[in-house]
């Protein structure tokens, strides 16, 4: 199904007005990456003069693995109704697992997508694979368990990591525990794979009263502490930082409601929004 929610567009515009001015401080930058995406022809050795690689095969073309939550799986507008019956039944079916949409999804226009074509319009000689590891509700310490099968098996050249919206500070702790998951997660992926990694902060998230209707309460938002979490880890462990959420922060700044930035009124952003984290993340390749 696609999403049709758009910002208005004086927000759009300046919304991604911002994104292109943002300066990019991330304590490092995907090296490797970006030499083998310039180095790369996706052609036999004979034809490049490179050689096979350390098994004896044709080299690989770059692959870039996503780790994260909804808004990497590419998801949108809610599909819950507001009539509190209604929405009784409809959510008492989604937890049974029955065939009912929660949310609209729309791989397309996730930011994977737009980042994918961004590197293909920047390194015209290469193909790269982008596989999406996100996956709706999921949480870091979930992510962390399903590390190995999604992420390391594939050999990745890049890693993105985007998973701190969905955190529960009552069942899982603040944003220490949700560091050190962080950081042990990084330097397990640091020494059982070659690949760059990228942590990204958030996009902006408000408190979700999607449920209230039937008596389950918004929480409070914590995520401004993970994101600050998010930014020591990158220092500490020196990889890639792309910080999608200090834009968000400037466009608040700047007077732009983040009602009219989310998708579902929550914590997914537009298509906009997700062209926004494509341009951050694109910051880390400029010359």
């Amino acid at each position: 199904m696609k999403t049709t929610y758009r910002i208005p567009a004086p927000y759009a515009q300046q919304f991604l007005k911002l994104a292109d001015s943002f300066v990019c401080k991330s304590p490092a930058r995907p090296e490797r990456f970006m030499e083998k995406m310039k180095r790369n022809r996706g052609a036999v050795a004979g034809f490049t003069q490179k050689g096979l690689d350390e098994n004896g095969l044709e080299r690989k073309n770059p692959v870039i693995v996503a780790l994260g939550d909804s808004v990497t799986a590419g998801h949108f507008e809610t599909l819950l109704p507001k009539d509190p019956e209604a929405l009784r039944t409809h959510f008492a079916q989604m937890l049974r697992g029955e065939d009912v949409l929660g949310e609209i999804t729309d791989a397309w226009e996730s930011y994977i997508e737009k980042f994918r074509l961004a590197l293909i319009d920047k390194y015209e000689q290469t193909s790269v694979s982008v596989l999406n590891a996100g996956i709706a509700g999921d949480v870091l310490p979930m992510m962390c368990k399903r590390a190995d099968r999604d992420v390391v098996r594939h050999d990745p050249d890049l890693i993105l990591i985007n998973g701190s919206l969905n955190w529960d500070d009552e069942t899982m702790g603040d944003a220490s525990a949700y560091k050190a998951l962080l950081k042990g997660l990084v330097q397990k992926l640091k020494a059982e794979t070659a690949a760059d990694i990228i942590l990204l902060t958030p996009n902006g998230d408000l408190p979700n009263d999607l449920l209230e209707p039937i008596g389950i309460p918004a929480k409070e938002v914590t995520t401004p502490a993970r994101c600050e979490a998010i930014r020591e880890v990158a220092r500490e462990e020196q990889v890639c930082l792309a910080d999608v959420r200090a834009v968000w922060d400037q466009a608040k700044e700047a007077g732009i409601p983040w009602e009219a930035l989310l998708s579902n009124g929550v914590n997914h952003p537009s298509v906009e929004g997700h062209e926004v984290y494509a341009r951050v993340l694109m910051k880390l390749f400029e010359d």
